[in-house]
């Protein structure tokens, strides 16, 4: 099984608009709101596709019901330690003018230190040696940026995907995760460099590797994602499709590539399924993640090519 970690989840609220003019009316041509937060997107991404999965964490008192029943719809378990507050709620504005997406995103409920520790001994009883754990999404007020390091330390037979940024994916580096992903905007960050080029993105995933990482996978939206190794790099292209929502698609990514791993084993074809799962996500609108069949039509298209 695998197992998500979520310790901020989310509603996510929608709106598309024709165009968005910050200190203007803007006039909203539709609306959705769905419940969010990265590691639970993996974890129905991955279950979508098969794959048995857990999503463990943390959740504000104040619509943690309602978190738990889309899990229980998409027949994904869960475990979530109530904390004191609300979940939290992030706006994506969506102009259709190509402009790019807006998001206000809340803070989140505080988990304070003695919530940390009762966390820790949630995931200690409930992942096992050799299993993949996802470490994703931001930390909510009152957690320090080593704490997802601390988690991985304190496991050091788990598999911990990474996908953070910032300062906790520094810290994180040093408990050597087995796959970070930022994508080329956190890269950009943690390097404090541009990095305009695959040629350039490329050697600044290799210098993650040298920093602690054991794979590093890049998404680059409209370019696909690269995957480096210290046996190499291969890229997946993108395939052309038609863009509803970019949100969501970098944790589409993640659940596409821990699904391909949970039922292949092999690097190469875990990336394809990512690729494929990324764009799949694209195709739908608000959080909505991917649908069986356009991930499916989409996988043969996928053409990983060595770099």
């Amino acid at each position: 099984m695998l197992a998500c970690v979520c310790l901020n989840p989310s509603f996510d609220r929608t709106v598309s608009l024709c165009s968005f003019t910050a200190g203007d009316v803007n006039r909203v041509l539709s609306a959705r709101q769905d419940v969010g937060g990265k590691g639970i997107n993996v974890a129905i991404t991955a279950r979508r596709l098969g794959i048995a999965s857990c999503v463990l964490g943390c959740a504000g008192k104040n619509g943690i019901d309602a978190v738990r029943r889309k899990l229980d719809g998409e027949q994904v378990t869960h475990v979530f330690l109530p904390v004191d507050g609300d979940v939290r709620t992030n706006m994506k504005i969506v102009p259709q003018d190509g402009t790019g997406v807006t998001e206000l995103n809340e803070p989140g409920a505080p988990v304070n230190a003695a919530n940390q520790r009762a966390f820790s001994d949630l995931l200690t009883e409930k992942t096992v040696a050799g299993q993949y754990v996802v470490l994703t999404g931001s930390l909510p007020p009152e957690c320090p940026p080593e704490y997802y390091r601390d988690l991985m330390l304190s496991l050091p037979e788990r598999l911990f995907v990474l996908d953070v940024s910032g300062a906790a994916l520094m810290a994180g580096l040093a408990a050597r995760p087995f796959l970070v992903k930022p994508n080329r905007s956190e890269l950009q960050a943690a390097m404090n460099r541009p990095l305009p080029t695959m040629a350039d993105v490329h050697q600044a995933a290799l210098e993650l590797l040298e920093m602690g990482a054991q794979n590093v996978l890049v998404s680059l939206g409209s370019e696909g994602a690269l995957w480096v190794s210290e046996r190499g790099a291969m890229v997946a292209p993108a395939i052309p499709v038609r863009v509803q929502s970019t949100v969501g698609a970098g944790d589409a990514m993640v659940g596409g590539v821990m699904a391909g791993l949970e039922k292949t084993g092999d690097v190469r074809r875990a990336l394809a399924y990512g690729a494929a799962a990324g764009c799949a996500s694209v195709m739908t609108e608000g959080t909505q993640l991917i649908r069986p069949d356009d991930f499916a039509a989409l996988l043969p298209q996928v053409q990983i090519q060595d770099v």
